[in-house]
């Protein structure tokens, strides 16, 4: 009998090494972790442009790797810290769509839409809004805040101002419940919060019009007051954050009421007691006279919101907008003081014909 053959033994198998990804340059050989170490330092020091440097490499090394989310985040702070807001928003959101699972896409969809609403792209502000709160069904009471001012902002840029309103509602409750709007200065968040509220209120102050002439134009031009008054306090709310760019824009919102409500009442048309060419001239002098406290108020806000910048330094374009109007309200000024000198009336005699139109007589 043939004796079986020797079976020689089999290979002996290595434990798998793995090797850490190692990035490799002319001067210098770094792990992935050893470049998020050194870019960490860096942005502690406040070199934003070294510290942008090696994320981006751990990034272009491996996109969707385990470090990745952190590096997109860490350099989404650094951009943002030299100013580029858009370009910190755009990395953000590749957090969210390329790492949704990550602990870094929630911190990301929060900061997207702060970044949005401060470059007032509104539609990107809601989507990133939308996502956070179909997402995470327990958002803590600031992110739920900056959700809902995200929405609201986003369904007043369209008109929709009843959405809005609810959405500030919501956010309204969560500040209460909990307890976040305590006296002195309040967060951005809640400014942002406030903002919104204001652009509810000044949308449904604007819609009460007086052309043509209401049948009961002194209850009209009281809801407009009311809800102009109701606008500036929630602008003014929002004030209280000491933020300049959200400042600028309440600030700006404030005085855009009252120089709104100043070109509707001059176009209100003449009552039927004013049956006369004299009469008529009579009502307008009267209305210039009585209203030109609407251009006062308009001109004071823009002064105030211009002295801020000048301050703070904000070169935003809300600045800009309240400069224009500061001009266009200089110029109104003038236009009421050369009508009320050319017609042949005294300011008692106008005062006096206002008060006798007011009540429905003629003057």
């Amino acid at each position: 009998m043939r004796s079986a053959e020797p079976v020689a033994p089999a290979p002996r198998v290595e434990p798998t090494q793995v090797l850490a990804r190692t990035v490799i340059t002319p001067e210098e050989a770094l792990t992935l972790e050893e470049l998020l170490f050194r870019a960490e330092a860096a942005l502690r020091r406040g070199d934003f442009g070294a510290a942008l440097v090696d994320l981006d490499r751990i990034v272009r090394a491996e996109p969707d790797g385990a470090l990745a989310p952190r590096a997109r985040l860490l350099a989404a702070e650094a951009v943002e810290a030299q100013a580029d807001h858009a370009g910190a928003a755009e990395r953000l959101e590749q957090i969210a769509l390329r790492h949704p699972a990550s602990p870094e896409a929630r911190v990301a969809l929060v900061r997207v839409v702060r970044l949005r609403t401060f470059l007032e792209q509104w539609e990107r502000a809601g989507a990133a809004a939308d996502a956070l709160i179909a997402r995470y069904p327990d958002l803590g009471p600031i992110e739920q805040i900056v959700a809902r001012s995200g929405r609201a902002l986003r369904s007043i840029a369209v008109g929709d101002v009843e959405v809005a309103s609810r959405e500030v509602e919501w956010g309204r409750t969560v500040v209460e419940e909990h307890g976040l709007d305590q006296a002195g200065r309040i967060s951005v968040d809640l400014a942002r919060l406030y903002f919104a509220l204001g652009e509810v209120r000044r949308a449904r102050a604007e819609a009460t019009k007086f052309a043509p002439r209401p049948a009961d134009f002194g209850a009209a031009l009281e809801r407009r007051c009311q809800l102009l008054l109701d606008a500036q306090s929630a602008y003014s709310a929002a004030l209280r954050a000491h933020d300049a760019h959200w400042s600028a824009m309440a600030g700006f919102r404030t005085g855009e009421l009252y120089q709104s409500l100043h070109e509707d009442l001059m176009n209100v048309p003449p009552p039927a007691a004013a049956d006369t060419a004299a009469r008529r001239d009579l009502f307008e002098g009267a209305m210039r006279l009585r209203y030109s406290i609407l251009l006062e108020k308009a001109l004071a806000m823009m002064d105030q919101t211009l002295a801020m910048a000048a301050r703070t330094g904000e070169r935003s374009a809300w600045v800009e907008r309240a400069a224009a109007a500061r001009a266009e309200l200089d110029a109104a000024m003038e236009r009421e003081e050369a009508v009320l000198e050319r017609l042949p009336y005294t300011r008692e005699q106008l005062s006096r014909a206002m008060d006798a139109l007011s009540a429905g007589r003629a003057p």
